[in-house]
C-alpha cells in the first residue's frame, strides 16, 4: 500500500536509525571504492537521510543527487552488523524528495512509460533487432546495445559431447510435474538479448509447456526512480495476469527478485495482500525452477566457465548454488574472485554515472580474466549489457545468459 510523503521519511528514518557508523559498509560498497568521499557509502546516505528527517538538512538538488547516488546492490546490508536496510531506506527517501519536488525527472518518467508498455518493449526490440543487423547498435551510448553472443556462436565454439547422463541435485523443494508454469518476459531480455530469451523458452519446453502472458515490467524501475504509483499498476496488473498458473519463472534476476517481494509491498492493503502474497510465493528465478525440477543440462562444453552473481539473485534471493550446479554440470567451471561485486549496471546507473560504472566493470573483468575463463556467465540483462563491455574490452572471453550454456 502506498504511504504519504511524510510518512515515507519516517519510514525511512526508523530504517537507518540502526546504523551506529562503525563504516564496516565503507570496506564494502563498490562505489565508495570508486569515489572515496563518505555520502558514497551508506554511512554517509544515513547521515543524510537522518539530518533530513530531522530538518538539518533541506531537500535540496544536491541532497537528492547523494541519495540518488546508490547502486541498491545490498551489499552493505549484507555486511552491516545491524543489518540496516539502506537499499529500502534510499528508495523510500527518492519517492519522498520526488514527491515534494513535482514527481519523478523526465527522464525516467519517459523510462518507465515505454517500459510500462507491452507494445513500446516490442518496439524496442525490433528497433534494437534492425540496428543490429545494419550495425547501428555500437551508436548506443555507453554500450547499451551491444552485440549479442548467441548459443550458437558459443556451441560452435565449444561444443563437447552428447547430453548429459548426470542430473543437477534437487532441492528438498519439489515441483510437482503437473504444475502450470509460465514464463515472465521480462522488459531487458525481450529488447536487449531476444536470443537468450528463447533459449530461456527452449530450456523450459525441456520439463514443462511453459505458457506466457502479455505480462508488463515487473515495476522495479519505477519503484527505484520514485514512480511507485506506476510500480503498484504494474503489480496488480501481473498480479491479475498470472493467477491461474503454479509456478511463474524468470529469467531476469531483477524481475523475479521484484515479483518476490511484491507481496511485502501489499502487506497493508487488504483488497490485495492475499492475491499479491499468492503472486510473489510462486515467484521462481530460472535457475531456481531447474534445480528443483532436476533438470539435465542439454549438452557438455569444452569452455572454462566462471560466473558472476547478480546482485538481486544473491542478496536479493538468496541463490547462489543452483547456477553454479547448473554450470558446473556442462564442463569446466571456475569460480573468480568477488563474483558477487556489483558489476556497476544497476538498472540506469551506467547511464547515469558511466565513469563510475566503468571503473567498477574494469575491476570485474581483471577478476574474469584471472580465472582464464573462455565465458562469463550471468542471470541479469543489466549485468550482460556491463559483462559484454568487459569482454569486448578484454577480448579474451565472452558473456552469455546462463540460459545460453545449460
Amino acid at each position: 500500500m502506498q504511504k504519504k510523503s511524510a510518512e515515507k521519511l519516517t519510514a525511512a528514518q526508523k530504517l537507518v536509525a540502526q546504523c551506529d557508523r562503525c563504516g564496516t559498509c565503507l570496506t564494502v560498497c563498490p562505489l565508495f571504492g570508486s569515489k572515496d568521499i563518505e555520502s558514497s557509502a551508506a554511512r554517509g546516505k544515513n547521515s543524510i537521510l537522518r539530518a533530513l528527517a530531522s530538518g538539518g538538512l533541506e531537500p535540496t538538488k544536491d541532497v537528492r543527487a547523494a541519495l540518488d547516488f546508490c547502486l541498491l546492490c545490498q551489499r552493505c546490508v549484507e555486511t552491516c552488523p545491524a543489518k540496516v536496510k539502506t537499499d529500502e531506506a534510499m528508495i523510500l527517501a527518492r519517492q519522498y524528495l520526488a514527491d515534494n519536488a513535482g514527481g519523478a525527472s523526465l527522464k525516467y518518467k519517459i523510462v518507465g512509460g515505454v517500459m510500462g508498455s507491452p507494445l513500446m518493449v516490442k518496439m524496442g526490440a525490433l528497433g534494437l533487432s534492425i540496428m543490429r543487423k545494419l550495425g547501428l547498435n555500437s551508436l548506443a551510448p555507453f554500450g547499451a546495445a551491444p552485440d549479442e553472443y548467441t548459443r550458437t556462436h558459443f556451441m560452435t565454439a565449444f561444443s563437447g559431447p552428447g547430453a548429459l547422463g548426470k542430473t543437477v541435485p534437487l532441492s528438498e523443494t519439489k515441483v510437482d510435474k503437473n504444475s502450470r508454469v509460465a514464463y515472465f518476459k521480462g522488459c531487458g531480455m525481450q529488447i536487449l538479448f531476444p536470443e537468450a530469451a528463447a533459449q530461456t523458452m527452449e530450456v523450459l519446453g525441456r520439463i514443462t509447456t511453459p505458457v506466457t502472458r502479455d505480462n508488463v515490467c515487473c515495476g522495479l524501475p519505477h519503484l527505484a526512480h520514485a514512480m511507485e504509483a506506476d510500480f503498484f499498476k504494474l503489480a496488480k496488473e501481473n498480479i491479475r495476469q498470472f493467477e491461474d498458473v503454479d509456478i511463474v519463472v524468470s529469467d531476469c534476476a531483477s524481475c523475479s527478485g521484484t515479483l518476490k517481494h511484491i507481496a511485502s509491498h501489499f502487506a497493508d492493503d487488504p483488497e490485495w495482500k492475499d492475491r499479491a502474497a499468492a503472486f510473489s510465493a510462486k515467484a521462481m528465478d530460472l535457475t531456481e525452477y531447474l534445480a528443483k525440477a532436476g533438470y539435465v543440462p542439454r549438452q557438455t562444453n569444452n569452455a572454462v566457465i566462471t560466473y558472476h552473481d547478480p546482485c538481486h539473485l544473491v542478496r536479493g534471493q538468496g541463490i547462489t548454488k543452483e547456477p553454479r550446479s547448473l554450470l558446473a554440470a556442462t564442463g569446466e567451471f571456475r569460480e573468480m574472485k568477488d563474483a558477487d561485486v556489483c558489476c556497476g549496471g544497476a538498472g540506469s546507473f551506467f547511464l547515469d554515472y558511466p565513469e563510475i560504472s566503468d571503473s567498477i566493470i574494469d575491476k570485474k573483468r581483471l577478476n574474469i580474466e584471472a580465472t582464464g575463463a573462455d565465458i562469463v556467465v550471468t542471470g541479469c540483462p543489466g549485468c550482460l549489457i556491463q559483462l559484454n563491455k568487459a569482454a569486448k574490452a578484454s577480448g579474451k572471453f565472452k558473456a552469455l545468459h546462463i540460459s545460453q550454456v545449460v
